[in-house]
């Protein structure tokens, strides 16, 4: 089994509840790892594209009112807010002495994302973007960084930790869900918890779990519980995840579960998730 070392945590800012709860998650694990952290804003073009129709018109929130929307206009916003990027990235970075760097980009967000990111050993980014709409659900970004991306993904919302809570490791003994179960050592913290959920239907599943788990800690001590679950339905493994508070789901890609499970089972859970290729 080989673990993929993680030097650089690139991270999607774009001033959101979600991209500020992945910037937080970013720096807690480039803090934790000393990696290097990369914040990333990305223009998107099709709002630019938007403003320049003749019949664009921003719609305000809190007014009845509308107002001509032209392309100088969002320029001018796109700047404002690549600089509160900016600004945030370097005063989380700094509170925690880490190196880091930012850049802005231009085009699809989702593209650019997946253009600038794969340099790095884990693209973080929020479950949902600004839309009032994905609220609930995975935004296409997040789903596109899941299905074409090459790198360690991990998907965050506000009002949880990514790794100083309890940490769930969805394994089969597959060699996906060792490289998962590696990774999530790696990122625990001191006060960390981890559970196992083990989905292979073999009787002795548990205890083989148990004997590769301590071989992989090496003597390490951490709070570890075991549940065997061997269902393959995405929506009955988000209804046990629920039930036991699970905190950061650890998946590792091309375990034995289906693709369509795994989809079905991150849509059903409102957990950040971290996906380890």
């Amino acid at each position: 089994m080989k673990n993929r070392i993680i030097h650089t945590i690139a991270v999607a800012i774009d001033c959101s509840p979600h991209s500020k709860a992945s910037l937080e998650a970013a720096a807690e694990m480039a803090a934790r790892l000393k990696a290097e952290l990369i914040g990333i804003f990305v223009e998107d073009i099709n709002l630019l594209r938007v403003a320049g129709l003749p019949f664009a018109e921003e719609i305000r929130l809190y007014s009845p009112t509308t107002a001509k929307l032209d392309t100088a206009q969002l320029e001018r916003l796109l700047r404002l807010q690549a600089e509160q990027a900016r600004e945030l990235l370097q005063h989380t970075a700094q509170a925690r002495t880490l190196h880091h760097t930012f850049r802005v980009l231009r085009g699809m967000v989702s593209e650019q994302l997946m253009l600038a990111a794969p340099e790095a050993d884990m693209l973080v980014l929020g479950r949902s973007g600004r839309s009032p709409s994905c609220r609930k659900s995975l935004g296409s970004t997040a789903r596109t960084a899941l299905s074409e991306g090459k790198m360690n993904v991990m998907l965050m919302r506000p009002g949880v930790t990514a790794a100083e809570g309890p940490l769930l490791v969805l394994y089969d003994g597959s060699e996906a869900s060792k490289r998962a179960l590696g990774t999530a050592l790696a990122i625990a913290g001191p006060a960390s918890t981890l559970n196992l959920l083990v989905t292979n239907p073999a009787p002795d599943a548990i205890e083989r779990c148990r004997q590769e788990t301590e071989a992989i800690m090496s003597g390490r001590t951490i709070e570890t519980g075991y549940y065997h679950l061997p269902f393959t339905e995405g929506k009955q493994l988000a209804s046990f995840i629920k039930m036991i508070d699970s905190g950061l789901l650890v998946i590792g890609k091309g375990m034995n579960l289906p693709d369509a499970t795994v989809q079905e089972l991150i849509d059903n859970i409102d957990y950040p998730v971290l996906v380890v290729r």
